[in-house]
């Protein structure tokens, strides 16, 4: 796997955790609506988060399909669809507060959760659960004392304990992935020397013909004309380079996870096969 192939690994996984969160929120947030009925919430908010992430789900099937964006754009759209979801809890979190059978922040401390499981990349992630965990205990502080009175005094502790579990688990994944990565990478690596393995051998054994035939050519040549001795001489001594080239061959041939198979390596259709590969890596370049 090439460098190019990676970053479009990335650009697949940023662009996924992007249009999963979206449908998350233009399938699922609607139902917002049910938790603020009793205390007559506004409802706009609510369907503007959820009008907002499926705009997201439609560029990324519509736009990013057919032609791929960069993983920035992903990204940044990935932070634009929990801007909305935070604007909304802006809004109706002062209304959901009158209702005393409902938890205060209970889509903030969801929120944290899914985003430590779904972020793009970890400053995205950091940055959402930031916003989560901040922007409440600062909405907290603009409330009225009757407000406050229906909070929990622990309510910002509960935030902030979210937050860094939120945190914690967001770089722990990532930990993982960039474990995964580098086993994938280190696998992919090895397949390399394998394949290049595999053609200098075909090569070694294409090459072996040739070099006998030369080497008892240079023989018979030297009974009978005596006169070319110096010619002939220096033809051996090339001989003698083509079979030191060889000679490390050997420890390649040794190293090689042989298949069953394999015990007859087929020279040319291991030539005709790193052609191909060469030529699909060119046209995928271009």
């Amino acid at each position: 796997m090439s460098p190019k192939d990676f970053i479009g690994l990335h650009a697949h996984h940023v662009w996924r955790a992007t249009l999963l969160t979206a449908l998350l929120t233009a399938c699922l947030y609607p139902l917002d609506l049910l938790r603020g009925r009793d205390v007559d919430a506004p409802w706009w908010p609510p369907l503007t988060a959820s009008f907002i992430g499926l705009v997201i789900v439609a560029f990324v099937l519509l736009v990013h399909w057919r032609r791929p964006q960069s993983v920035l754009l992903g990204s940044v759209l990935f932070i634009v669809n929990h801007v909305g979801l935070l604007t909304s809890a802006w809004i109706v979190g002062s209304y959901h507060i009158l209702d005393p059978d409902l938890p205060p922040f209970q889509s903030q401390k969801l929120a944290i959760l899914t985003i430590a499981v779904l972020a793009p990349e970890r400053w995205v992630g950091l940055l959402c659960i930031a916003g989560y965990t901040l922007l409440p205990i600062v909405q907290m502080s603009s409330f009225t004392a009757a407000e406050r009175a229906r909070i929990d005094a622990s309510e910002p502790l509960v935030l902030v304990v979210y937050g860094l579990v939120g945190a914690a688990l967001l770089l722990y994944r990532w930990r993982g992935l960039a474990t995964e990565r580098e086993l994938v990478r280190a696998q992919a690596e090895v397949a390399e020397a394998r394949r290049t393995a595999r053609l200098l051998l075909a090569v070694r054994d294409l090459s072996n013909t040739p070099l006998q035939v030369l080497t008892l050519g240079v023989a018979a040549a030297r009974g009978r004309n005596p006169g070319l001795e110096e010619l002939l001489d220096r033809l051996d001594r090339a001989l003698d380079r083509l079979r030191a080239l060889q000679r490390p061959l050997k420890a390649y041939e040794a190293d090689l996870e042989w298949r069953p198979g394999d015990e007859s390596l087929d020279a040319e259709a291991v030539l005709a096969t790193a052609e191909a590969h060469a030529r699909a890596r060119r046209s995928d370049a271009k």
